[in-house]
């Protein structure tokens, strides 16, 4: 079996128990919507997207060894690269927000990730910083208008 078959399957599972602990939380009667509700639609989101991954994985491993594309082999710094960056940024976007806010954190997060991990051709980082843009003020709009949420910082 492949990689993403098993790291799908233990993030379905993991998905399962923590969609389990949402029926633990108790409902109070005070909100519109549950506290319970957000956390049970992402864990259906990441679950479903887990499933795919492993049938994915699984429909990947029965191809024939000459229908596979051409993969190279990286050596283990090259591919310890990405993991350690999204990590680093992620611990940077949390120690920013306090200081910069949400919005902003948020922005510069996800455009040094796209330029770390992706291309870095001119024409590139424009769109990094347009992807960055979109995404993260549609997030911030999202929860600061939408479902009224105060986020850290300066809000939309």
């Amino acid at each position: 079996m492949k990689r993403e078959v098993f790291l799908g399957a233990a993030t379905v599972i993991l998905c399962a128990v923590l969609y389990y602990q949402t029926t633990l939380i108790a409902d109070y009667g005070f909100a519109q919507v549950g506290a319970d509700v957000w956390p049970k639609i992402i864990l259906g989101a990441i679950a479903a997207l887990a499933l795919i991954q492993m049938a994915l994985g699984i429909y990947r491993s029965g191809l024939s060894p000459d229908s596979r594309p051409a993969t190279r082999q990286a050596n283990w710094r090259k591919s310890a690269v990405v993991p350690f960056t999204v990590f680093g940024a992620t611990i940077g976007f949390a120690l920013l927000v306090p200081y910069a806010g949400f919005t902003a954190s948020g922005l510069l997060m996800v455009f040094v990730l796209l330029s770390a991990i992706g291309p870095k051709s001119p024409r590139a980082i424009v769109m990094h910083a347009a992807i960055a843009a979109i995404s993260v003020l549609t997030v911030a709009f999202f929860f600061s208008c939408v479902m009224g949420v105060l986020l850290p910082g300066w809000a939309l």
